[in-house]
């Protein structure tokens, strides 16, 4: 897997920190117990969650939305429900992204949202006192950041053009099937890490 690798890229959820993406569906029935289908609805059809990615839409706007459905809700619960999905990040793979980077180069790819990243920031200071999460790569490329998210392959294109990668030479781990499908037709070479069969970061890299 690792034969010819000169650069790795990393995807954040699911790999790098432990998601449960049904604590925040659990926390906002809680929040909006009367009116949850109509905000799920609306969100689907407006692509709010996908706008939110790509900085289409501000915090503001993406707090407002909700805010709507229920002016007694203030910003903090919301803004609680959307964090619940975020669990840990283990320690042993922050380790193992410190040991890779002394032979690879490690980038970080992730679909995410200012409110989940400043969070996840704040995680990372709690459980790290070197540098930021950031620093752990050579670059990172968030979504809401550079308005391109996965699956689209431009998002890879832009990667590699700007930090002048060649896709043979590059390893894209992703938990989601369909980001690696669209990373392997450009050529990059992938590994699709299967958490349903307790597959993690740690455990992929100790057998090599």
């Amino acid at each position: 897997m690792l034969k010819g690798i000169e650069n790795i890229i990393l995807d954040l959820g699911g790999v790098i920190i432990n998601l449960n993406q049904e604590l925040t569906t659990k926390a906002f029935q809680q929040l909006f117990p009367i009116n949850h289908n109509e905000i799920l609805e609306k969100s689907q059809t407006q692509q709010l969650f996908e706008k939110y990615e790509t900085n289409q839409i501000s915090t503001a706007e993406f707090l407002q939305f909700f805010k709507a459905f229920n002016p007694f809700i203030n910003e903090n619960q919301i803004i609680e429900a959307w964090n619940k999905m975020l669990l840990d990040i283990p320690l042993e793979r922050i380790d193992l992204i410190k040991n890779l980077s002394k032979k690879y180069n490690v980038f970080l790819l992730s679909n995410t949202n200012e409110l989940h990243y400043l969070t996840i920031e704040n995680q990372y200071q709690k459980v790290s006192k070197n540098g930021t999460f950031e620093s752990l790569f050579k670059k990172a490329y968030l979504s809401y950041r550079i308005g391109l998210r996965k699956p689209n392959q431009e998002i890879f294109e832009n990667l590699l053009l700007d930090a002048h990668l060649k896709p043979e030479n590059t390893l894209f781990i992703d938990d989601s099937l369909e980001h690696i499908n669209a990373a392997s037709t450009l050529g990059i070479r992938t590994y699709h890490l299967d958490s349903n069969n307790n597959e993690t970061l740690t455990t992929l890299f100790n057998e090599y």
